[in-house]
């Protein structure tokens, strides 16, 4: 009975050392998939603010001329 207590014991060290491995291994996954995933928000971002500037700019263009009535 000693003998399995001690081996069983040992199984579960052995048990728990892989969870943690594997634990570790699937953060590091998901780090790095939330890296790639916040590079694309940041260059979804840049590319956002470009376009509103060149929509304020076309804005800007509409409003320099004199503006006329039509009524």
């Amino acid at each position: 009975l000693c003998q399995l207590q001690r081996r069983m014991h040992r199984l579960w060290q052995e048990h728990f050392k892989l969870v943690v491995l594997f634990s570790q291994m699937r953060l590091a996954n998901f780090q790095t998939d939330s890296q790639e995933s916040i590079q694309k928000i940041l260059a979804v971002q840049e590319e956002s603010s470009n376009l509103m500037q060149h929509i304020l700019d076309f804005f800007q263009t509409l409003t320099d001329g004199p503006c006329e009535n039509d009524g």
